[in-house]
């Protein structure tokens, strides 16, 4: 099983292999094998490379909070359309990309204007059904690469933006 996580305007994949006793988990690239038990319906015991863990889980609807050596970590799940949608790069910088053959219905920025994360940037239309794709950053609109009526194809870079 693959699950999406947004933490800190970052997207983590994790991926869950289950076999007889272990389960392989697998955390940006890096894949680790593991026992767990449930011991009550939020806390887990995990065993991996010799080293007993202990960890929280609280899921409310896409929202989870994972309570792990004494932090404490809110996470949001999200979907493949969503992870496909954006692009953050180690520079803080974002593309918005097409995630699905569509048609721009409007551009809600203009080159130069300020963006706060979770802010809506551009509407597309597939399937006769609008989505607004939203910037996971704060920052500034650096490039628009489309024009309102435009056709475009999935993964078609839409709009970039850079944190400040």
């Amino acid at each position: 099983m693959n699950y999406n996580f947004r933490y800190n305007d970052q997207i983590y994949r994790i991926t869950l292999e289950d076999e007889e006793k272990e389960t392989h988990f697998e955390f940006n690239g890096r894949k680790v094998s593991v026992q767990y038990q449930k011991i009550d319906n939020y806390v887990y015991s995990i065993l991996s490379e010799g080293k007993s863990l202990c960890v929280g889980v609280l899921k409310n609807g896409k929202k989870v909070q994972v309570f792990f050596e004494g932090d404490l970590l809110e996470l949001e799940a999200i979907s493949e359309r969503q992870k496909s949608s954006t692009a953050v790069d180690d520079s803080g910088a974002q593309v918005i990309i097409s995630p699905m053959p569509s048609r721009v219905v409007k551009v809600l920025k203009k080159v130069g204007d300020d963006v706060q994360a979770g802010e809506g940037v551009i509407v597309v239309e597939a399937m006769k059904m609008e989505s607004e794709l939203k910037s996971n950053i704060d920052g500034k609109v650096t490039d628009i690469k489309v024009e309102e009526g435009d056709a475009v194809e999935s993964g078609t870079a839409l709009v970039s933006l850079s944190s400040e």
